[in-house]
């Protein structure tokens, strides 16, 4: 694990810039103990945020990214939504933008399929950004660019309803 200088002077968005987008081995599967370590982490970085720890709960999320780096997409988005909900507007922009990058990194590798629930997903992230007042960053994968192009709601037309079958009243 990389050591996080615990700084109460450092701004908490600073922490989250600086945090890693893994771009090595996303596919290793985890070890039960770290799958365990990645959960506690997460759960100690959500008690924190609760108790107005910010920093500390930082520090939690990115030593849980370092144990899983493949699982960096979920734990930034974690983190951003933790935040959001109490409040901290500004480094939940940052991590969501985090988690953007994130899973664009993923979404970038050959063979991945274009599907409902990446785009549900990217598209999540896209209205949180914009409902705090963030930027949405620039897309650079084929499901970030169809989410940039196109409402949640036009991406759950396109992409669910033609799997569900028509509803036949009674």
């Amino acid at each position: 694990m990389r050591p996080y200088r615990e700084d109460p002077m450092r701004a908490p968005f600073l922490l989250i810039e600086e945090g890693p987008i893994p771009g090595s081995d996303p596919d290793r599967s985890l070890t039960p103990a770290e799958t365990k370590c990645v959960e506690n982490l997460r759960k100690a970085g959500k008690k924190a945020i609760e108790r107005g720890k910010i920093t500390e709960s930082i520090f939690h999320y990115l030593s849980a990214m370092d144990t899983a780096p493949g699982l960096a997409g979920p734990i930034y988005l974690d983190l951003a939504s933790a935040l959001d909900q109490t409040a901290y507007t500004q480094p939940a922009v940052i991590a969501y933008r985090k988690a953007w990058a994130a899973f664009e990194a993923v979404y970038n590798r050959p063979g991945m399929q274009v599907e409902g629930r990446v785009l549900l997903n990217l598209a999540d992230i896209r209205d949180s950004i914009v409902r705090l007042g963030g930027q949405v960053p620039a897309p650079t994968s084929e499901p970030g660019k169809i989410v940039v192009a196109n409402s949640t709601r036009k991406i759950q037309e396109q992409y669910f309803k033609q799997a569900l079958p028509p509803a036949t009243p009674r």
